[in-house]
């Protein structure tokens, strides 16, 4: 059983109702936390007795933040002064925000913004402040494409333009002095991310196609399996760990694509489709090992369910 710190203790249960002893009650301040993966993340601090304080640029989610019971603070991850008044206190930053770009869209620089200059803002804040530990949401597509070989952190970069930035930002990470823990998710599913939801409504319309012969691999994550990742990390990851946060069973699209097209009783999707992503599939045995995470979402099958 891995060892646990003591700033302040507190018991707990667990999301399979296990009783879990010696939580560390942290205060926690998140940017990033009303996103698709931050809303996920938020509550399940927030249940596990951790205040958090949430930076928000509007007061348009003051409301359903303070009644999940979050502090709203407002601020910008690229104003240095309101990154420094919202930390006060805090002892863990956790970056999970993004700005990915509307479908059709093919402006990344307010995203390659966010992961460049948003995260040395952060890391510096974080430091002058002595916090704790600093945990930094990332990609496995920075690892390219392996073809069917299934790759784990060792693997070397192959970044597309598109993912350069969360290099950069990896980089900016490591060469820090906190106690950091980069999570390089897989592919977000689930609530909020519409991923499955585009795919229904391309199997229902018949334009579903698979990308080449179908072969492809890639790596799934639900996103209440990255968050339950990212509160494990914060609340436990060694200092300068890295750590896949994918599900167990990498999947060829066109395993995963015709799975969709028979839950939805429409016709199989065709081959030949265009491809926009490397095949990329990865292992999570590491994180499995030393966070005793394990995915509740072990693949598609029960995550499309």
């Amino acid at each position: 059983m891995r060892s646990r710190r003591n700033w302040k203790v507190g018991c707990r249960t667990g999301e399979h109702g296990d009783r879990i002893d010696k939580i560390t009650i942290m205060k926690i301040l998140i940017v990033g936390a009303t996103g698709a993966l931050g809303r996920h993340v938020t509550p399940r601090l927030i249940e596990r007795g951790h205040h958090v304080r949430a930076i928000v640029r509007s007061k348009t989610h003051d409301a359903s933040l303070r009644e999940m019971g979050a502090e709203p603070v407002m601020g910008d991850i690229f104003d240095k002064v309101s990154l420094q008044e919202a930390a006060q206190g805090c002892e863990v930053a956790i970056h999970i925000a993004t700005a990915i770009p509307k479908s059709g869209s093919v402006d990344w620089s307010l995203n390659d913004r966010v992961r460049r200059e948003g995260t040395r803002n952060l890391l510096e804040i974080a430091g002058d402040q002595g916090m704790k530990r600093y945990i930094q949401q990332s990609v496995t597509l920075l690892y390219g494409d392996h073809g069917q070989t299934i790759v784990d952190e060792s693997a070397p970069f192959k970044p597309s333009e598109i993912v350069q930035s969360a290099s950069d930002m990896e980089e900016l990470v490591r060469a820090s002095a906190l106690d950091w823990c980069i999570l390089r998710g897989g592919l977000f599913y689930g609530a909020d991310t519409g991923r499955e939801d585009g795919w229904r409504k391309s199997a229902q319309q018949g334009r579903l196609t698979i990308p080449g012969d179908g072969s492809d691999l890639l790596s799934l994550i639900h996103v209440v399996d990255m968050a339950r990742a990212v509160v494990a990390a914060a609340e436990e990851a060694p200092p300068k760990s890295l750590y896949n946060i994918v599900d167990d069973h990498p999947v060829s699209y066109r395993e995963v694509f015709n799975y969709v097209c028979a839950q939805l009783n429409v016709s199989p999707p065709q081959p030949g489709g265009a491809k926009f992503l490397p095949s990329l599939g990865c292992s999570n045995v590491k994180v499995r090992r030393e966070l005793e995470w394990a995915p509740l979402y072990p693949s598609y099958r029960s995550g499309l369910a």
